[in-house]
C-alpha cells in the first residue's frame, strides 16, 4: 500500500518552529486550514488530520495548537517537554514502516522537534473541540493520501459496512492493534478513520499506523480477498464463536455491518461461514465494537 507523508509543520505561515503565533481570528490562515481538518474532504485535501488531548502530544505532532486559558496557566514549557520528550523516545518508533504523521521507524524525530506552535483563543479553540471538556491541546499528524489496495495478504482481516458511530470505530482500531489485527477494509458508509472522535478514541492507534486502513468498494472484496474465508456475524449464525478457532485458516476475515442494520445482503452473500456469538436469552444485539474484539480474541491461540 503506498502512503505519501506530508509535513504539518508549517501550519502556521511564516512562523518558525521557536516562535509562538497568538491567533485571535477566524481570517487566521493558520485558523483556516485547521477549521478545514473537521471534515473528511478537508482532511483528504490538506492531508492533515488531528488529535486532541495531551496523549498525542507524545507521538511526534506536526503542530500544536494550544486553548489560551491553558497557555496563560502554565505557558508552554510543559507542552514542548512532551513533544520532545515522544520525539527523543527509543519507543516512539514502534509502528510498522508506513510514512504516517507519527511513530514510524523512517520519522526519526526531527519533525517533532521541529514542530510549531500557536496559541488560540479559547472561542476560536472552542469551535474545533470535539469534547466537552478539553485538555486544550490540538495536535496535528501527516496522514497517508493513497489507501489504495489491490492485494490483501495479512490475516485477520476486519471489514466494516457502514459502520457509522465514530466511537466504535475509535474502539475497533485500538481492539485490532492489541490482537495484531493489520488490515482493516471499509466500504462506503463507514465513518472517516480521521474523524477527530475516531482518533481520540482508537487511544492512538490511527496515530501509530500499525493497522491499515483502506477504503473498498462492496464489489471488490471477493476478488481482494481471494484465498480468504469469510466470516459474518449473525444471530443465526450456525458457528458459535467459541468453535471459530476449528474454522480459521490462516488467511481469515471478518465481517461487521452496521450499528442497526447490519451487514447488507451483498456482504452477507460473500460471507462462506456465520459466526454467532452466544449471549444470555432475550438478548438480541452487540456492540459491533464489542463483536469485533470477541471474534479476534476468539483467533488468538493459547
Amino acid at each position: 500500500m503506498a502512503m505519501t507523508l506530508v509535513s504539518c509543520a508549517l501550519l502556521v505561515p511564516g512562523f518558525p518552529a521557536a516562535h509562538v503565533a497568538e491567533i485571535g481570528s477566524k481570517r487566521n490562515s493558520a485558523f483556516k486550514l485547521l477549521s478545514k481538518l473537521r471534515t473528511r474532504q478537508g482532511r483528504r485535501k490538506l492531508g492533515r488530520f488531528f488529535a486532541e488531548g495531551e496523549t498525542f502530544l507524545r507521538m511526534r505532532p506536526r503542530g500544536v495548537f494550544v486553548r489560551k486559558s491553558r497557555w496563560k496557566q502554565e505557558g508552554l514549557a510543559q507542552i514542548r517537554q512532551q513533544v520532545l520528550e515522544g520525539a527523543e523516545a527509543p519507543e516512539a518508533p514502534a509502528a510498522r514502516p508506513l510514512f504516517w504523521g507519527g511513530g514510524v521507524p523512517e520519522d526519526d524525530g526531527a519533525a517533532a522537534r521541529q514542530a510549531s506552535y500557536a496559541v488560540l483563543e479559547n472561542e476560536l479553540f472552542d469551535q474545533i473541540s470535539t469534547q466537552e471538556k478539553s485538555q486544550g491541546v490540538l495536535c496535528v499528524f501527516g496522514m497517508p493520501l493513497d489507501t489504495a489496495v489491490s492485494k490483501v495478504t495479512s490475516s485477520n482481516v476486519v471489514v466494516l459496512d457502514g459502520v457509522e458511530d465514530p466511537n466504535n470505530l475509535g474502539v475497533i482500531l485500538r481492539t485490532m492493534e492489541a490482537f495484531g489485527s493489520r488490515t482493516l477494509l471499509v466500504t462506503k458508509g463507514t465513518v472517516d478513520v480521521f474523524n477527530p472522535k475516531v482518533v481520540r478514541c482508537s487511544m492512538g492507534a490511527a496515530v501509530r499506523g500499525r493497522v491499515d486502513v483502506a477504503e473498498v468498494l462492496a464489489s471488490e472484496l471477493r476478488p481482494m480477498l481471494r484465498g480468504y474465508r469469510l466470516f459474518s456475524t449473525r444471530l443465526d449464525g450456525s458457528l458459535p464463536s467459541t468453535r471459530l478457532q476449528e474454522r480459521l485458516t490462516g488467511r481469515d476475515a471478518f465481517l461487521f455491518g452496521h450499528e442497526a442494520r447490519g451487514l447488507s445482503r451483498e456482504l452477507l452473500d460473500l460471507a462462506d461461514e456465520h459466526v454467532r456469538i452466544p449471549m444470555s436469552p432475550h438478548v438480541d444485539s452487540l456492540n459491533v465494537g464489542v463483536a469485533v474484539g470477541v471474534l479476534l480474541h476468539s483467533t488468538l491461540k493459547g
